[in-house]
């Protein structure tokens, strides 16, 4: 069995690892990609808040959101009264100065997590939190009802690579096409993006693979395609 991630080679992480030290063999399907603003003052302004100690949390939810960082200009240190949070490990091994002394929630590697978990604020306590364009509101919202100041700045944008159906073609030896899949493959469908992507894509008649998804949100109307393509959202695969 082969399971087909619908991310990029590079984005690879702690899953990836996990499946293939328990014999599965992974591919990589990349739907959408990752794309920084085309103004990157806002980001750049946030880093400089950061490095001048204005700051009191940074809260990073992907790997992505520190390539965004450093892409404006951050080389991955904080003042000593800056503390690091992070979703999960994955985001922490992305950390260009390490993941030493950074908080991330023991619970679950959610934004919900973040808030169940996230020490009770201090009077005037200020967080940065960069995310994505398409971020739900839930983890700023929460934030700031537990009265935390939290400047919420865009790190990038995800968008879809399908076009007309099909994908164009990578400069990544590792990635996949549309026409490498096979009915015996299961695609894990890795973000609420990449379902919206994964919908608008054709494949070759007859192949229909199996879906899973990672997470609540994900497997929303745009994996709806009948009860083979029901998408999976059980416990994670074995370590």
């Amino acid at each position: 069995m082969r399971i087909v991630l619908t991310r990029w080679p590079h984005q690879a992480g702690q899953l990836e690892a996990g499946l293939r030290e328990v014999g599965v063999d992974v591919g990589f399907l990349p739907v959408t990609e990752q794309r920084l603003p085309q103004d990157l003052g806002e980001l750049q302004a946030a880093v400089a808040d950061l490095a001048a100690g204005r700051v009191d949390w940074l809260l990073l939810t992907s790997r992505t959101t520190v390539w965004a960082l450093q892409q404006a200009g951050w080389d991955g240190t904080v003042p000593s009264g800056t503390r690091i949070g992070v979703t999960g490990s994955g985001t922490a091994q992305a950390l260009p100065r390490g993941s030493e002394d950074v908080w991330m929630p023991h619970r679950e590697a959610s934004a919900a997590g973040i808030l169940t978990c996230l020490p009770d604020a201090e009077p005037g306590e200020r967080v940065l939190l960069p995310q994505s364009a398409q971020a739900r509101p839930q983890l700023v919202e929460g934030l700031r009802a537990s009265g935390r100041d939290v400047t919420q700045v865009t790190a990038y944008e995800t968008v879809s690579r399908v076009t007309d159906g099909g994908l164009p073609p990578s400069q990544d030896p590792g990635a996949l096409g549309p026409g490498d899949l096979t009915d015996a493959d299961v695609v894990l469908v890795t973000s609420s993006s990449a379902a919206r992507a994964w919908s608008q894509l054709k494949l070759a008649d007859g192949v229909r693979p199996r879906l899973l998804a990672i997470g609540r949100p994900t497997p929303s109307r745009w994996l709806s395609w009948g009860s083979r393509h029901a998408p999976w959202t059980g416990c994670r695969p074995a370590r």
